[in-house]
């Protein structure tokens, strides 16, 4: 049975066809479906929870999945982190067996559910829905960081909407842009679309020059292992994903923490096969974005060589400004004070 996540006190993981039983106690109960959905009759369950492993294979990192008690083992309620029915978001929802109520349960599910859809789905935000009625979810959603937005209406019902943004995804038109924690890290290094599997991207067939491995192993994981609050978002990797394919298709990242002036420098390379199509102009552009959003950043750094025309299209594109510079290296700089969205002109 594969787990999905854990919290301090319980267990999530999928669903197989044993858990007939529980699933339908859950689904059948109309106190516990009273905002969620009319309840199902027994064979209605069998086939939705069928589906539901199904959908597995499809969206590996994604789905409806037991919830059950780390001491005991015993099944407790659903977690779900689905796609919204006609609409292009992502949400998140629950339900407890009723004795369970109360419990703090529902709080710290969500917080952890928060975590693995930042940290493990790398999603750039996420969304929640409830019925008006249903304010002890409501008030669960605000403690755990959601924000309430205009509800929106479905079947001719009004209901309550709310989001919760990932600070560390950057999103643009057609790029994702993500850092690496110390396991994907590692996982990265050893290429064999590892990292891709885990998560859920394209595979790439990517290998990883031994030079670089040597340098990530020596410095880059001991730096980030021992890296205070954040920090280790400026010493990590991070990927560009292209969302029409889900491929990985260029990497950046900052060559350290900001300094005592506010400033950072930022390195990039996108991979060979996408070169000439704007990728890397549009990746530096939403990191800048984001930079402009830390209030301890100032500055960005780039250096470009000389000859690397490439290069240094993607600096004046974003607006960096040169400075003074000897020999075959260029400096250039970016007030954060001067971000703007970038516009992709395709």
């Amino acid at each position: 049975m594969q787990v999905i996540f854990e919290t301090e006190r319980l267990v999530i993981r999928r669903y197989v066809k044993a858990d007939e039983e529980n699933f339908f106690r859950l689904n059948s109960d109309p106190e516990v479906m009273r905002y969620i959905r009319a309840p199902k009759s027994r064979s209605a369950c069998n086939v939705f929870l069928l589906q539901m492993i199904a959908f597995y294979e499809q969206h590996p990192l994604m789905g409806r999945w037991a919830m059950l008690l780390k001491t005991t083992g015993e099944f407790i309620g659903s977690f779900a982190i689905i796609p919204v029915e006609n609409r292009p978001e992502i949400q998140l929802g629950y339900a407890l067996f009723k004795e369970y109520w109360g419990r703090g349960y529902a709080t710290e599910l969500v917080q952890a559910g928060l975590q693995y859809a930042f940290d493990v789905m790398k999603l750039p935000g996420i969304v929640a829905i409830t019925e008006s009625a249903n304010q002890a979810s409501q008030k669960v959603l605000l403690k755990c960081g959601f924000t309430q937005r205009a509800p929106i209406v479905e079947q001719g019902r009004e209901l309550c909407f709310f989001d919760c943004q990932n600070p560390y995804v950057v999103e643009t038109q057609r790029l994702l842009i993500f850092p690496l924690n110390q396991s994907q890290l590692s996982l990265y290094l050893e290429a064999a679309n590892k990292l891709e599997k885990a998560l859920d991207l394209k595979p790439s067939g990517r290998s990883v020059a031994p030079q670089v491995k040597e340098s990530v192993l020596r410095h880059t994981l001991p730096a980030i292992r021992a890296a205070a609050g954040n920090h280790y978002l400026f010493i990590t990797f991070w990927l560009v994903v292209y969302k029409p394919t889900r491929a990985i298709v260029a990497e950046l990242g900052f060559k350290g923490p900001p300094d005592h002036t506010g400033t950072v420098e930022i390195g990039y390379g996108t991979m060979p096969s996408m070169q000439g199509r704007g990728i890397m102009s549009e990746a530096v552009g939403g990191m800048l974005q984001w930079a402009a959003r830390q209030p301890d950043i100032q500055y960005v750094l780039a250096e470009t060589h000389r000859t690397n025309t490439a290069s240094i299209r993607v600096v004046q594109k974003n607006g960096f400004e040169p400075l003074p510079s000897k020999g075959d290296m260029l400096w250039w700089r970016f007030k954060t004070r001067d971000a703007r969205p970038y516009n992709y002109e395709g």
